[in-house]
């Protein structure tokens, strides 16, 4: 183990070791099959099972793991091989990573690099290597105010479509901030509890409006008297219809000149009045904006409705996910419940540090980041002394190495 796995690992058996310490398993926690990413495991430890929180936790501080997770199966025999576990049913469970969101912010604090030839870029990696056509690549992400705030808003989204569109119930619903760039949300109920994979993939094309027909929409062309009129669904009406007016609302009063429209369709929408989106038909009475156009914005307004989930974790129904209340190996923070009514005002930079004091470490290279209500960095080949959280987000990162 190297100096700064060493002392990200103390850090993290001081944290589970404090009396105060305890445990939030899911529901019917003995039925789940538990794992553990150690530090000088390249592998994970699972088919594990635990009958009680107080067990869970005995074993989190004996082994003192890097990341902990849960399976979001239920099993009549956890600790059996895969195929002998008896699957009973799985909760139905969200991911939101800023990873998977093209946010601006990227090219400011993430980079890659090739592993076959060493070409490096700034951003998100590319799925081949521009140069070797290679796929294997190294990446270093960052967390941002930016890009936490664009996972909030997704997950805002999400949970709206559920109880709106799938009748998910709220008291079935669980949100949490998963420590490091976003959010998952679990639906534990009876009904959903059972869904195959083939249904799940179902329900995750939909928040995405995978394949989503505008026609099917009602979006079509008339002819009326010989003119040809377009013809459209309308704001309030339920399901995918009305959410495709409002984003079409949404767009109209933003970035309507960035969305690849010539300047004169773009002047022509700007000349009308977006309101009349809220009080009738609308859809043939904008001059000089016929149905392509109307596709083109439909197509947009789709893109900014849709909850970007990681659709992985949803469809398959032996997933491991990380366990709340336990801290994220990538960061140092804690993955925890958010309450639902609270995660406007959640702040995913102050409400999850878990480490108190301070820490000497020398940096090789960190972007500017915020933690609680101060900012630090950026720095290049320097040694500071930080509160203890600043220094551990680093260690995790892999920006740092500790002073002794």
């Amino acid at each position: 183990m190297n100096p700064a796995e060493q002392a990200i690992r103390q850090r993290f058996q001081q944290y589970y070791l404090d009396p105060k310490r305890q445990m939030d398993p899911p529901p019917s926690p003995a039925e789940r099959e538990y794992g553990f990413l150690l530090f000088n495991g390249k592998f994970m430890v699972r088919h594990r099972s635990f009958k009680d929180p107080g067990s869970l936790l005995t074993a989190v501080r004996d082994l003192v793991p890097l990341h902990v997770y849960f399976s979001t199966a239920y099993y009549r025999e956890p600790t059996a091989p895969m195929d002998e576990k008896g699957w009973t049913g799985a909760d139905l469970v969200f991911d939101i990573d800023a990873d998977h969101l093209n946010t601006p912010c990227k090219p400011d604090h993430d980079n890659w690099k090739c592993k076959a030839c060493g070409t490096i870029g700034n951003g998100g990696a590319p799925k081949l290597c521009p140069k070797c056509k290679n796929d294997r690549m190294e990446e270093q992400t960052w967390l941002c105010d930016r890009c936490l705030q664009e996972a909030k808003e997704e997950t805002a989204k999400l949970l709206e479509m559920l109880y709106t569109d799938l009748g998910i119930d709220h008291e079935a619903t669980r949100l949490f901030f998963s420590g490091h760039r976003g959010y998952h949300v679990h639906v534990y109920s009876k009904q959903t509890s059972q869904l195959g994979e083939e249904e799940r993939r179902e329900i995750a094309d939909y928040l995405l409006a995978q394949g989503l027909d505008p026609q099917l929409h009602e979006l079509e062309e008339t002819s009326v008297g010989g003119t040809r009129v377009a013809e459209g669904p309308l704001m309030g009406q339920p399901g995918w219809r009305g959410r495709i007016v409002a984003g079409i609302y949404d767009l109209l009063g933003s970035e309507i000149d960035q969305i690849g429209l010539t300047s004169t369709q773009v002047s022509a929408l700007r000349s009308w009045d977006r309101e009349d989106l809220l009080r009738k038909p609308f859809w043939s009475s904008v001059k000089g904006i016929g149905m392509s156009t109307w596709k083109t914005l439909v197509s947009k307004a789709v893109e900014k409705k849709s909850a970007r989930i990681d659709t992985v974790v949803t469809t398959d129904i032996h997933r491991l996910i990380r366990m709340p209340g336990t801290l994220n190996g990538h960061t140092g923070l804690l993955a925890m419940k958010v309450p639902e009514e609270r995660l406007d005002e959640f702040d995913p930079f102050t409400e999850p540090l878990a480490f108190q004091g301070e820490m000497k470490v020398k940096v090789t290279e960190s972007p500017g980041f915020r933690l609680g209500e101060e900012r630090f960095g950026p720095y290049q080949d320097e040694t500071v002394l930080l509160p203890s959280a600043a220094a551990m987000l680093l260690l995790c990162k892999r920006r740092a190495q500790p002073i002794a």
